[in-house]
């Protein structure tokens, strides 16, 4: 008859062993997927589709939460309430991101009054001007030119006969202007003398003074009337 030995459990030490591996295991585990996980971040996308000079509301964003590169994050918003008003300046895709330089910096004023130029296509700047940028517009008499409105913005462009911008022709833009008297200069500067629109988007944020330049010098009516 042969008698079989039975196996003896395993020793303390080898269950403790067993133990630490079975953790050593989790926690290299775990910090490889906390070090794998990106944390994401609230970022602004459009609704819907928006075009370009809309001013935007409320309604036509909305927020998700998204992982972003920091670099590409820099140029982004992560609430709704800071864009609403502002004017949009290219086309942005339905959950397509909001970027900065997609939209005007400041929101749009309420109480504009929207007034249409029609000028010969040399008279303005609209090689690359669009919808939702700022102009000044500038009148000649004579030999004087002086600016009548200064960073108006640009609502709606458009050539003649929805032709190319790019042509011989007429070109008509529709500025909103502040004021009431605004209005009135443009509206006198175009019928009595020649209007010049200049694409103003980037340049420093204009004073309340008009322009003049008369000969050989440049000045400010204030700074004309001070001396």
């Amino acid at each position: 008859m042969q008698i079989e030995r039975h196996r003896g459990l395993p020793g303390g030490r080898a269950v403790l062993g067993g133990v630490l591996m079975a953790v050593a295991v989790i926690g290299v585990f775990l910090s490889y997927q906390q070090a794998s996980r990106r944390p994401t971040e609230p970022v602004v996308v459009a609704a819907h589709q928006i075009r370009v000079g809309d001013v935007l509301e409320p309604d036509d964003l909305r927020t998700v939460e998204a992982d972003l590169p920091a670099a590409a994050a820099e140029g982004t918003f992560d609430a709704v309430d800071p864009l609403a008003g502002r004017v949009v300046l290219g086309p942005i895709g339905e959950g397509e991101i909001v970027q900065s330089g997609s939209v005007t910096n400041d929101s749009a004023s309420a109480g504009l009054h929207e007034v249409a130029v029609s000028l010969p296509r040399e008279q303005i700047a609209v090689g690359r001007l669009k919808q939702g940028e700022r102009v000044d517009l500038f009148v000649t008499y004579d030999e004087q030119t002086s600016s009548v409105v200064r960073g108006a913005a640009v609502v709606e462009i458009g050539a003649e006969d929805e032709g190319s911008l790019t042509n011989d022709r007429e070109v008509t833009l529709v500025v909103a202007v502040p004021t009431g008297e605004a209005v009135a200069a443009v509206v006198h500067a175009l019928r009595t003398g020649d209007v010049t629109v200049v694409r103003s988007t980037f340049a420093e944020p204009a004073g309340d003074d008009p322009l003049v330049f008369s000969g050989e010098t440049s000045t400010s009516t204030t700074e004309e009337a001070g001396g």
